[in-house]
């Protein structure tokens, strides 16, 4: 085999693991020259995604007189072609177009191409010839659910005389470009290299440039969950956090998109909820290591979320309607129940961890407008508005005394759950008339609920509430309901620890799978396209399941529940990630986990949240805060706070118009 590539390829060392003496050049006259009759001959890009590699119709001439079969990669120029500038992918995925790689790779199989840029020949270069890979937009998880669109894009294509494969795009860059799955695109590479020999090809070995800490059967060392949070809490030192002067915060995360360099961009939106659960995950480390300056730490971030001189998060004027709820992000004037509650949540626990009462009065005061917010049937719009308020005489009363019903736990449990604490914290009726009114319809409803991006997620979010409520009253009602749901979500669970994602009836579908190849990534969407996909969702279900389970056995003591949160604890750290080629994903986890292949995968369909994702808040906090707890004996309902609770309370409830 003759390699035309520079020596440090991955590739070339991939294939010399098994074949040392393959031989490499710098050009591919030099190979062609020195090539000997029957060999395989790869050219690989070197300058990608710029196309520099000139093929000339003589280096064709000369494969055919020796009988060589090439592989010319990304080519600046080819005899019969006349390339546009290159491309890039927006929403296409490859995809398997024929049997080539068969049985290894079947057709219509769906792989991420990670920063795709490709090129397109407008003529008619591919007449007559076999179409390998192409690149299109089709909706699926690992399949083209709706069949490739005649639009679609040749990315491998084979040449008959001579015996070649032209690539359009690169390849060969699989490895350092986190081409996925990488189990799948090893075996499109060891079919290319059979094709070339025309010999069975050994497997390729090539190391991820992202891996999981550890495969689902290995060993784990003594205090893996130790170590666990240990990395989480570095991840979040060193690739989370941001500094503005004194003032300390912490970013939404990275974005799911890859390019071609295997390189995730952050997502620098300051969210409160992020903010939040950030400042909680470091406020257990503080607790648990008794570092002040972790400790240190923590406050600031809460400090810079609840400061109502700047405004940035909290509405802190009294005479507005929306006083005391937290916008949706920083100066967005956007109040989510949900994105509120877990704010209210994570704040009052890290509160609590760091001993410290300057944050209360805001945090309950956010809590009373959320809930004055609420109907009376205890259900809260999803999403209000700044301008939801204008122009109504009743202000925040409009919401207060409408009979507004919402099935669907995924916007309005942790409300529930934040009410049902503060409840246990003062004793008031306030947080539980109205709240045991939803929670009761919601159980009757259940499970034509509606669903956000899978049913598996609302049942995951509605133990909490379950939870925390036997907590309140040992009601063997609330207990049926508790040990219903988790029955329910244990039945998706596999034997690794992952829950598996789970569609429900889509007529009560917010963000259904995509129905066409046309919707795919117009909107949100879930991971998988259809129930049977082996995927979990470490964003929308897992890391809400590991907080409602370690909850509900605490309350309950159940030992098969208590089971069921050490299972997942385990598959948490074999998933954790591994890297030191992009360190600021090193003990981060993302979303969308495939526990068939045992990496990072999934439908990419949803338009800002796809499988690689990295949100410091929903998903590193919760996982990372939950491993704590387990290490400290420690659980999120915690009545520690019962006296500086009661002690504010009524001169909030007259200040907030809640009293009586």
């Amino acid at each position: 085999m003759l390699f035309v590539c520079g020596e440090d390829h991955e590739l070339l060392h991939a294939v010399r693991r098994s074949y040392p003496n393959v031989r490499r050049f710098d050009r591919l006259e030099d190979a062609l020259s020195d090539a000997v009759d029957g060999e395989a001959l790869l050219c690989l890009s070197e300058s990608y995604p710029l196309p520099a590699l000139d093929v000339p119709e003589a280096a064709l001439e000369a494969c055919r007189k020796k009988g060589l079969r090439a592989y010319f990669e990304y080519p600046r120029s080819f005899p019969g072609t006349a390339w546009s500038a290159p491309s890039p992918t927006e929403w296409e995925r490859a995809v398997v177009s024929s049997g080539f790689f068969s049985p290894g790779v079947e057709r219509d199989t769906i792989l991420s191409l990670s920063g795709c840029w490709y090129l397109r020949d407008e003529g008619a270069w591919t007449q007559d010839k076999e179409v390998h890979v192409v690149v299109a937009r089709v909706a699926g998880y690992d399949k083209a659910e709706f069949g490739i669109p005649r639009t679609a894009a040749p990315i491998l294509v084979e040449l008959p005389d001579p015996k070649a494969l032209v690539a359009t795009s690169c390849l060969s860059n699989f490895a350092a470009g986190r081409y996925a799955p990488l189990t799948l695109w090893k075996e499109i590479w060891r079919a290319i290299l059979g094709w070339l020999t025309g010999a069975e090809f050994p497997a390729i070995d090539v190391a991820p440039a992202v891996r999981t800490q550890a495969g689902p059967d290995d060993p784990l060392s003594e205090g893996f969950e130790e170590e666990a949070f240990r990395r989480s809490i570095s991840w979040f030192v060193d690739h989370a956090l941001f500094s503005r002067d004194r003032r300390k915060g912490a970013i939404e995360g990275y974005q799911s998109e890859i390019d071609h360099r295997g390189r995730q961009e952050k997502r620098v939106v300051v969210r409160a909820d992020c903010v939040a659960e950030s400042a909680m995950t470091l406020a257990f480390a503080a607790r648990r290591s008794g570092a002040p300056d972790l400790r240190r730490l923590a406050a600031r971030i809460l400090d810079y979320l609840w400061d109502e001189k700047d405004a940035d998060f909290v509405q802190g004027n009294p005479h507005d309607p929306a006083y005391g709820l937290v916008n949706w992000y920083e100066r967005g004037e956007v109040f989510y129940g949900d994105d509120n509650a877990r704010v209210i949540l994570a704040s009052l626990t890290a509160a609590r961890l760091l001993g410290d009462e300057r944050w209360d009065e805001r945090i309950l005061r956010c809590a009373l407008a959320n809930l004055r917010t609420t109907g009376t049937l205890g259900f809260r719009r999803n999403r209000i508005n700044r301008a939801h308020f204008l122009g109504h005489d009743e202000g925040w009363r409009r919401f207060r005394n409408e009979e507004w019903v919402y099935y669907g736990p995924h916007y309005q449990c942790y409300l529930w759950a934040s009410f049902l604490w503060l409840h246990g914290l003062t004793g008031h009726d306030v947080f539980i008339e109205r709240t045991l009114t939803a929670v009761r319809m919601t159980m009757e409803a259940y499970p034509r609920w509606k669903w956000t991006n899978g049913i598996t997620q609302e049942i995951a979010r509605m133990i909490l509430p379950l939870a925390f409520l036997v907590r309140i009253d040992p009601d063997p009602l609330y207990r049926s309901w508790l040990d219903r749901l988790t029955g329910d979500l244990l039945a998706q669970m596999e034997p690794c620890g992952a829950i598996r994602e789970k569609l429900g009836d889509p007529e009560y579908g917010v963000y259904r799978a995509p129905a066409s190849n046309e919707e795919y990534g117009t909107t949100e969407a879930p991971v998988i396209q259809r129930n049977g996909d082996p995927a979990t969702d470490l964003l929308y279900t897992m890391n809400f399941a590991f907080l409602g389970l370690h909850e509900a056995a605490a309350a309950t003591g159940d030992p098969a529940l208590r089971s069921a949160v050490d299972r997942m604890a385990e598959f948490f750290c074999r998933i954790q990630v591994r890297s030191e080629r992009h360190p600021y994903l090193d003990g981060a986890w993302m979303r969308s986990f495939d526990f068939r292949y045992w990496e990072y995968w999934g439908s990419s369909a949803d338009a800002g949240w796809g499988p690689w994702c990295v949100e410091s808040g929903w998903t590193n906090s919760w996982i990372a805060s939950v491993l704590a707890m387990r290490l400290l004996g420690d659980t999120l309902f915690n009545l520690d706070l019962s006296e500086r609770m009661r002690r504010l309370l009524p001169e909030l409830l007259q200040e907030m118009e809640l009293a009586g």
